[in-house]
């Protein structure tokens, strides 16, 4: 009985968080919209004040770190610098295995502009980057 009451509840809470982010009409947003990697490309829609968090996989110890590129500046303000997170289970958790990079941001203005990432080593000036991440953010009157 008490494992029938989890499920349900559990089945509850992931049919909650299923709402897909940056989307209009589907009644009110939440405060915080997170996406990754298969967001590229995409439009996101904010309203002022509330915060996008991008994450996106990378992995350090190979010299490659992901790099946001100047243009949204005008319509989202960091809210500092990306963090990295180790992977922390299995066989990805490992001494020099990847993890996620999270880069957090508020709405501040209304606008529209590309949200864009570059994932390259930062002494290979020279170099195409190995993979890049844009989004456009479309920030609405509140």
């Amino acid at each position: 009985m008490l494992m029938r009451k989890i499920s349900t509840i559990l089945l509850a809470m992931a049919t909650l968080s299923c709402v897909a982010p940056g989307r209009s009409g589907a009644g009110p947003q939440p405060h915080q919209i997170v996406i990754d990697q298969n967001a590229a490309g995409s439009t996101v829609e904010l309203r002022p004040g509330q915060k996008l968090t991008v994450s996106l996989p990378g992995n350090p110890t190979t010299g490659f770190v992901w790099e946001m590129v100047p243009g949204a500046g005008s319509i989202l303000a960091s809210q500092g610098e990306g963090q990295f997170s180790a992977a922390s289970t299995g066989a990805s958790a490992k001494l020099g295995a990847g993890g996620i990079y999270r880069f957090d941001f508020v709405a501040v203005d209304s606008g529209n502009a590309p949200l864009k990432f570059i994932y390259r080593r930062s002494f290979e000036k020279e170099v195409a980057p190995a993979q890049s991440f844009e989004v456009t953010v479309v920030v609405g009157k509140p």
